[in-house]
């Protein structure tokens, strides 16, 4: 937006917050990749260390995506408007509706931090009362609460006295223009998606054969599928794992395309690529787990 090109941004502290988020994301990766080697030797175990593999597997992207809004989090202060990003999530403020801005520890009480958090990731939504508090922080140090009339937002800029100045440079200029509060929450995007039926059909089918080719290769490395299981190649269980990986990162890049209309055709062939190669993923392990059978 215009505004943000000369208006002053403030961002919050970053580095702490993707460095523990990117590190945890590799610890869990590495595990996950550990479970997943171990479903694949033959055993009855197999079944359970890859779901075990699966778990780790699933906070991967709140991991990434929390260090990849982290990154681009800000928070600008022009005449109009406060502008609070949080990677695709967007709070426009009319500066018009805030009726104060200070820092938290100037409340002398205690914020309703969000119930799930952890470091360099700070939020969420909490009702207290008639009022709900928005958090759109990096870390409990240093917030700084912007009010208006039914809402609380909760920020954390690096450098807090530098935003209050700013705001109120802002508020002595005054407003230009009466806009209206804006919110673009990433779930749109889920829930766009969703709408589209040509892409949850490629969605669908992708997942839908990469789960296929998961169970089948765990339920014969568990030796759990009849005869076949006896000579399971432990090539099934890995390219089962791969198949995940790869749907994940192909569903991910999908949707950073999907965002912009003039990439959205770029999203529905990321996303028939991965469709493709979900049911390449299932052929493969069936040749391999019926090759060894045979």
């Amino acid at each position: 937006m215009t505004h943000s090109e000369t208006s002053p941004a403030f961002p919050p502290p970053h580095r702490p917050g993707v460095a523990v988020q990117i590190a945890a994301a590799a610890l869990l990766a590495a595990g996950a990749g550990a479970c997943y080697y171990l479903a694949a030797q033959p055993s009855r175990a197999g079944l359970v260390f890859l779901l075990l593999g699966l778990l780790l597997t699933a906070p991967l992207p709140l991991l990434l995506y929390g260090a990849y809004a982290l990154q681009r989090a800000t928070y600008t202060v022009d005449r109009d408007r406060l502008v609070l990003q949080w990677g695709w999530w967007v709070e426009e403020v009319p500066l018009q509706t805030v009726t104060w801005v200070q820092s938290a520890e100037a409340l002398g009480t205690p914020l309703p931090l969000p119930r799930v958090r952890w470091p360099g990731n700070l939020t969420g939504e909490r009702q207290a009362g008639d009022l709900r508090f928005t958090f759109m922080a990096a870390q409990p140090q240093g917030l700084v609460v912007i009010a208006t009339e039914d809402r609380r937002f909760v920020i954390s800029p690096a450098d807090p006295a530098a935003f209050l100045e700013a705001v109120r440079r802002a508020a002595e200029e005054g407003s230009l223009e009466t806009i209206a509060p804006v919110s673009h929450r990433p779930t749109r995007w889920l829930n766009a998606i969703w709408r589209d039926g040509f892409a949850r059909a490629l969605l669908l089918t992708a997942w839908g054969a990469t789960l296929a080719a998961v169970l089948w290769s765990s339920l014969a490395a568990s030796s759990l599928a009849g005869s076949g299981s006896a000579v399971a190649d432990d090539r099934a269980v890995l390219l089962a794992a791969a198949a995940v990986l790869f749907q994940g990162l192909n569903a991910g890049l999908g949707l950073f395309a999907y965002q912009s209309p003039t990439r959205r055709a770029m999203a529905y062939l990321i996303w028939v690529v991965g469709a493709v190669a979900a049911v390449g993923f299932l052929a493969s392990v069936g040749v391999v787990l019926l090759g060894g059978a045979g």
